[in-house]
């Protein structure tokens, strides 16, 4: 540990160059009201009202050889110990203490340590989790709720100071760093954090320890006093660097029984009885027990979370080789696997234990999927027509990508330019796209026109043979190749293609270039997002379609491994086939297997609309999930954000995007972004050490989220019990859902929202 310090403390200057790459939001303390509002990145502060004297210290009772509420001096590790608490942020090991520093007489500043396991009538009671309630019963304060926050948060010229010692454990070290920062929207920086370190250092005397300055929002500057705080003991550390040292990472904690497979050789032969150990995760990953990667995973990406919603454990392990001393006697063998918060427990089993435990998680009945009649193509601003909950409900005629488009141009969401109230009246351009909906009943339609029988014949004797669970792998891969070859050879019922192009000539004229986007009604279902399991493809409008001879699909692999997937020709009618099959592609059927999911009921619907780059090249892309992944105790968002058009939810090989936790409770105060991770945009590119996109923008983006997040809980009723008013600023565990956004970000500064769904994973 020592060794790793140093060279923060040698690099001391470059970190304040990363001043960015803030650390994960703390849990939110009491809640202020009636503050600031946008990010916390300028010079306003609210000046508190002098008060000149100490109020007496209002003892807490406690039982003789218990530690009091109020704790004057962290003497000992064994101290802090005993006075902190598992700490619940997004960094997957330590524990964290709450501080606070009473300035009301400047030249006698009194340090106290809140024992967050103190007892009261058998519980812990507020004041051992507040700083506000804490405040009141040790130092016996005076003001308000909402005074104590603005004189404790939005102020340099503070009254009060808070924050935590957080430790975290690096690398391989036995010995933590003491971590010591405020809250993400604190606006503390430069000579004041010298101030406060210099009096909780003096109130730390623990023999041998490691200090470090763990900055938790990008306003937190320290680029006069960094050289300052390495000489007190405690260089800047940003969180990035802390992750960077960690050796192990939870993404998804839990347990399952399965067959550990090191390093696969073929992604084909994996089953949902087996746990693969990756150099990568893969993108194409389908229904496993569990899996551990060597490199770092996109929290955003499809597969991961695909992975949370259905709970598989899912963890990152830094040093994870077919070689490694805790996975190489168990590779092949059947196995117990537990994600936990700290580590990872290996530990052998049985076939017949992991045989029962597989039994268990599809030991439930088939989920027919329902759905409406319907003939008609719709826009997406048609869609919008109705209220709110008539465009989400259109689902049920044309697959829920297509309803959510029209859910977003509503004028209470985003709206269209003509409506002048609306966020996209007021940019002077339209956030959601124009387009149209193709319905369910087309691909059944499609299905069911006699001279496609044959193609009709081969899916309902696979969905037999798939639900009787006769497949192995291998047969599934050939029998679903079968079924979608099938369909690029069949023919369109009579008048589908050409009502398909007089809706484009109509909603879309003059486009060339469009996109052929699935609108399952087997995605974004009662706990079944389906989110990346079906193909989407571009499509050249002016390419007529082959009277005779079948469309194909061809994957042009690029230099750095990745695969992108065409039709030719690059006709429309043939992208709507490359859609269709896509529904029977095998990750698709296993991830509905596994859900229990009817496969007779499935159907394809469309969302045709222009490619992205119509108007501008695409700047970034980037998703924003309505809750901090990993955290229940956190408050705000997580977005990941990636340079250039390398998406965040299939992310090229070798790449992975900006990860950010945008930390808010109310929109009244201000909003803290914490960069965890900086995006790496192309395989042979460095790490960038700057955002992607300027905090401005990443505002809004996430203004733009609470919005769309609190007309959904309106119109989807038990989304929220806590009001749909407050959506936005509860945190993991006072919410089951959350939305998954996601938006390209163009060139010419348009922001276009590609689509919204519902999220249950944690």
């Amino acid at each position: 540990m020592t060794g790793f310090l140093a060279r923060v403390r040698a690099e001391a200057a470059e970190a304040e160059a990363e001043a960015g790459a803030a650390a994960p939001a703390p849990a939110r303390d009491a809640a202020p009201r009636g503050l600031l509002g946008g990010i916390a990145n300028d010079d306003t502060t609210i000046l508190p009202r002098p008060v000149p004297h100490h109020v007496p210290l209002v003892p807490v009772p406690h039982r003789e050889g218990v530690l009091p509420l109020a704790i004057d001096l962290l003497d000992s590790a064994e101290t802090f110990t005993a006075i902190s608490t598992v700490a619940g942020d997004l960094v997957a090991n330590g524990r964290v203490a709450k501080f606070l520093i009473d300035r009301r007489d400047l030249a006698a500043p009194v340090v106290r340590f809140v024992n967050g396991n103190f007892l009261q009538g058998g519980e812990v009671p507020d004041a051992a989790k507040y700083h506000y309630y804490f405040a009141q019963a040790a130092y016996g304060i005076p003001e308000s709720l909402d005074e104590f926050n603005s004189v404790t948060y939005f102020t340099q010229d503070k009254r009060y100071i808070a924050g935590t010692v957080r430790t975290y454990l690096i690398g391989d070290s036995a010995e933590p760093v003491y971590g010591l920062q405020f809250y993400p929207q604190d606006l503390i920086r430069e000579q004041l954090v010298v101030d406060a370190i210099t009096l909780l250092l003096a109130a730390i005397p623990i023999a041998g320890a490691s200090f470090a300055f763990v900055p938790t929002g990008s306003q937190q500057t320290t680029a006069t006093v960094a050289d300052r705080l390495s000489e007190l003991g405690a260089p800047v550390l940003p969180i990035d660097r802390i992750l960077d040292g960690i050796r192990y990472i939870p993404l998804n904690t839990g347990e399952a029984w399965g067959y550990l497979r090191i390093f696969p050789p073929d992604n084909d032969d994996l089953s949902p009885a087996d746990i693969p150990v990756f150099d990568e995760l893969p993108l194409d990953l389908s229904v496993v027990a569990g899996v551990l990667t060597h490199a770092v995973q996109d929290t955003n990406s499809h597969v991961n979370l695909k992975s949370k919603e259905r709970q598989t454990p899912n963890a990152v392990l830094r040093d994870a080789a077919p070689d490694h001393p805790r996975l190489a006697p168990f590779a092949g063998q059947p196995v117990h696997f537990v994600v936990g918060k700290d580590d990872f427990v290996l530990e052998a089993s049985t076939d017949d234990v992991v045989k029962a435990k597989l039994a268990e998680r599809t030991d439930r009945p088939l989920q027919t999927l329902t759905w409406q009649p319907e003939t008609a193509l719709r826009s997406f601003t048609e869609l919008a027509s109705g209220t709110p909950q008539a465009a989400k409900a259109a689902a049920a005629r044309y697959g829920s990508k297509a309803a959510n488009l029209g859910f977003l141009a509503h004028r209470s969401v985003l709206g269209r330019v003509t409506d002048a109230a609306s966020p996209s009246g007021t940019r002077g351009y339209d956030l959601v796209p124009q387009g149209f909906a193709v319905p369910l009943q087309a691909y059944r339609d499609f299905i069911d026109h006699p001279p496609n029988s044959d193609v009709k014949a081969l899916i309902d004797a696979f969905v037999d043979d798939e639900q009787a669970g006769r497949l192995t792998p291998k047969q599934r891969v050939r029998r679903v190749e079968e079924i979608q070859d099938g369909i690029m050879a069949a023919s369109f019922p009579p008048g589908a293609l050409e009502a398909v192009r007089a809706k484009l000539d109509a909603v879309l004229p003059g486009v060339k270039k469009v996109k052929v986007r699935s609108s399952a009604n087997a995605e974004d279902v009662k706990g079944f997002d389906g989110a990346g399991l079906y193909d989407s493809y571009a499509a050249d409008t002016t390419k007529r379609d082959r009277p005779i001879g079948p469309c194909i699909v061809e994957e042009d692999a690029a230099s750095d491994g990745e695969v992108k997937r065409k039709v030719r020709p690059k006709s429309v009618g043939c992208a709507i086939k490359a859609v269709y099959a896509s529904l029977w592609n095998k990750r698709a059927v296993e991830e509905r297997s596994f859900a229990r999911i009817d496969q007779t009921s499935v159907a394809m619907g469309l969302a045709i609309l222009p490619v992205y780059d119509t108007e501008s090249e695409v700047a970034a892309n980037a998703v924003i999930v309505t809750r901090v992944l990993n955290s229940d105790e956190l408050y705000g968002y997580s977005l990941s954000v990636q340079l250039g058009d390398n998406l965040v939810t299939n992310p090229d090989p070798g790449t992975y995007s900006e990860v950010t936790v945008a930390g808010f409770y109310g929109d009244d105060e201000p909003m803290s972004l914490s960069i965890t991770r900086f995006a790496k945009p192309t395989p042979d590119a460095p790490v960038r050490t700057e955002p992607v996109l300027p905090p401005e923008r990443m505002v809004e983006l996430v203004d733009l989220a609470k919005r769309i997040e609190r007309a959904y809980c309106r119109a989807t009723p038990g989304y929220f019990r806590g009001g749909c008013a407050n959506v936005a600023g509860a945190n993991g565990e006072e919410k089951e859902n959350s939305l998954d956004l996601e938006v390209k970000i163009l060139e010419n500064g348009h922001l276009v929202m590609k689509q919204v769904r519902e999220f249950g994973g944690r």
